[in-house]
């Protein structure tokens, strides 16, 4: 399967919006009128090296903001650093209307995300106490990003942006050590959108290397963008972006630090089936009364095989992520 290349904007010159599954960025998301109340935004970025598994998250909510950043030691299986922050909103919170484009501060914390067009380069900073992260990650011989644009319930859009299997550099300092991130393979989710005021999905994200020394990434989500002709999963190898078919995860709600399984229905260019051993999560609870949510969010590794042009590949300690939220925001 071929994928179209992205749209010049989300709605066309007669205001419909452009529904679909594209390959390439958006350059700026321009979405169609709705709610404040609905309107959710954040950029999320991911750093896999041999040693380290590295995330943070920025995230606007319109009413309120939030944040979090974790860092685990692969070889150890521990948690090096894992901190959530709630905030105030705008001016305190910032994601802009390209992807990469955000920032989050509170009193000693500063969390920031930008694209430089002259490079092709995401830069990533984050500085508080207990973590200094300074990072990069390189479009060039890349895989194209893969870009959503999709319904919601009640008339809501929601755009998407996943980037994987992106070339790593800079520096982390954490827990009293210092981390080279040259070795590293990183990628990032931009999303922006009118949310429906329940949603829930299940997540899986990962970035490596293969033994050939190649990148290789994937997306996967149910229950989220996942339906009316559009999907977001996709495999990104070496320099190619190759449609997934539907997700499909099973996991125990009440203990997400066992073993998950993370498969796809099979397409004529790629299929996955993983089993994925966390080493820990992040986790956030909250009930608010007319603001509820669940979210965990653990780091760990993937392995099993991977389908790709006919060719198998086998996966041992992918670095990686799953997630399972259900959310009333």
């Amino acid at each position: 399967m071929t994928l179209d290349h992205v749209p010049a904007g989300v709605v066309d010159g007669s205001g419909a919006v452009r529904f679909g599954t594209y390959r390439g960025e958006l350059r700026q998301v321009a979405l169609p009128r709705g709610s404040f109340f609905r309107h959710k935004r954040w950029v999320y970025t991911f750093v896999a090296t041999p040693e380290i598994i590295a995330l943070h998250a920025i995230v606007d909510l319109g009413y309120a903001s939030n944040a979090f950043a974790l860092v685990a030691d692969r070889a150890a299986k521990s948690i090096l650093y894992d901190k959530g922050f709630t905030g105030l909103p705008r001016p305190f919170v910032h994601v802009g209307p390209r992807a990469g484009d955000a920032r989050f501060r509170l009193p000693g914390v500063d969390l920031r995300a930008g694209f430089s067009s002259a490079d092709g380069t995401y830069r990533q900073r984050v500085q508080t106490a207990g973590l200094l992260w300074l990072g990069e990650l390189a479009t060039a011989q890349s895989p194209p990003a893969l870009t959503v644009i999709a319904p919601m319930p009640k008339g809501g859009t929601n755009v998407t942006q996943k980037s994987a299997a992106l070339a790593a550099s800079g520096m982390i300092e954490v827990a009293g050590r210092s981390f080279d991130l040259r070795e590293g393979v990183g990628g990032f989710d931009y999303t922006n959108g009118h949310l429906a005021r329940h949603t829930a999905w299940r997540w899986g994200f990962a970035c490596g290397k293969l033994d050939s020394g190649a990148r290789i990434g994937f997306n996967l989500v149910e229950g989220f963008n996942d339906a009316n002709g559009v999907c977001e999963n996709a495999l990104f190898l070496g320099d190619e972006l190759l449609p997934l078919g539907r997700a499909r995860f099973s996991w125990n709600r009440n203990d997400v630090l066992a073993p998950w399984r993370c498969t796809t229905e099979p397409t004529n260019d790629a299929a996955l089936d993983l089993t994925f051993e966390p080493i820990g999560a992040h986790r956030e609870d909250r009930n608010l009364g007319i603001v509820r949510s669940h979210f965990a969010q653990p780091v760990g590794h993937f392995s099993g095989t991977i389908e790709a042009h006919g060719r198998s590949y086998h996966v041992e300690h992918l670095a990686g992520v799953t997630e399972d939220q259900d959310v009333v925001w």
